[in-house]
């Protein structure tokens, strides 16, 4: 038995035309849905983690169970909760023609089991969902994928690769990254609701990921940084700090709060540049000084104004800065940032997390 992840997108956030809903009402073959259409609300990726006996997500199979207790679209179910994927639908971009392979997630735990039908995932490479906001027309339906079926394995459905879908405090709530712009207020641990300066993108393909793999993301698990914390996997650039607040801090370094690049950390796991063929998009968030951040409920950094950026800084970023603030770091021109907390050195957090500390005492650190 083996536990995959499964990243679907909650029925909450989905509209159907019709009046119709993803449940399958006296079918469990989607068939209610065809001709209509379904609109992705918000790309509010969840992921499920699902142990199995085998590699596919299938209709049918006793043996795919919750592993561990889970919230699903802001439902908790209990480990162990059987799963199915219900029914496959095919959907298509009226606008470009383009069709979406989906599988309908079903919590097996009504009567009918069909009876329910909690969300939707999608087959296809990293970061590869549909658009949000685009009325996707059901052009087809049928049962769910057969435990065979080499096409509805877990490593087919789309999972994210970056940023997108990371959701930002904010005053109205967790915001997708992406849908952030100057002027936006996101809440920061020091100074409250903070207007943001500037919204920053720069993507990397695979082919230059293939030559400079250290551009590539790392991946936080989720709870890894402690407290539950982040409350889901964040993906975010090497050299992206993380918040750490350990009685150890204080002990060995005289601060309490030190910010750590996540490369360094010993439970960040760096994805490879073939987990990534559309290549990886970086968001950054500038505001007037250097703040503490939440990301998936975790403190991190915004973007901090420093002379290293002009050698640490992703691709693209630079040049986005010197476009929007020409003067920055001349003589009278606009300042440098202060860090809003001490820098720790890799040889730092390997003192913090690994050398003083058997790695299992590392995931204790908290955040």
């Amino acid at each position: 038995m083996a536990t995959y992840d499964l990243w679907i997108l909650g029925e909450s956030n989905i509209s159907i035309s019709g009046g119709k809903t993803l449940d399958g009402i006296t079918q469990g073959d989607g068939s209610h849905l065809v001709g209509e259409t379904i609109t992705l609300d918000a790309p509010a990726w969840e992921k499920v983690e699902i142990d199995d006996d085998d590699a596919v997500f299938a209709d049918n199979d006793g043996s795919q169970r919750l592993a561990g207790g889970q919230t699903i679209d802001g439902v908790s179910y209990a480990g162990g909760t059987r799963v199915e994927a219900e029914y496959k639908l095919v959907l298509e971009d009226p606008a470009t023609g383009r069709t979406y392979t989906v599988v309908a997630f079903n919590v097996n735990n009504s009567n009918p089991a069909y009876g329910t039908v909690e969300g939707l995932a999608f087959i296809g490479p990293p970061k590869d969902w549909p658009p949000v906001g685009t009325p996707l027309r059901v052009v087809s339906a049928s049962e769910g994928p057969r435990q065979n079926d080499p096409n509805f394995e877990y490593q087919d459905h789309v999972a994210p690769c970056f940023t997108p879908g990371t959701r930002i405090a904010t005053p109205l709530g967790p915001q997708p990254v992406e849908s952030l712009r100057a002027g936006d207020l996101v809440l920061t641990q020091d100074s409250g609701a903070r207007p943001i300066r500037l919204a920053l993108r720069t993507h990397i393909s695979t082919a230059r990921l293939r030559v400079a793999p250290q551009l590539a993301p790392v991946r936080i698990p989720r709870g890894s940084m402690g407290e539950g914390l982040p409350e889901r996997d964040l993906l975010v650039s090497p050299q992206h700090r993380m918040l750490l607040r350990d009685p150890l801090c204080e002990l060995l370094f005289g601060e309490t709060e030190m910010l750590a690049a996540a490369s360094h950390l010993p439970w960040a796991r760096p994805v490879s540049p073939a987990q990534l063929p559309g290549g990886v998009e970086y968001v950054h968030l500038l505001l007037e000084r250097h703040e503490i951040l939440f990301a998936e409920g975790a403190p991190t950094e915004s973007l901090l104004l420093a002379p290293m950026i002009c050698d640490r800084a992703p691709p693209g970023i630079l040049h986005q800065l010197r476009a929007a603030i020409p003067d920055l770091g001349q003589p009278g021109g606009t300042g440098w940032q202060r860090a809003a907390r001490p820098l720790l050195t890799q040889r730092d957090v390997a003192v913090l997390t690994g050398t003083a500390l058997p790695r299992g005492a590392a995931r204790r650190l908290s955040a």
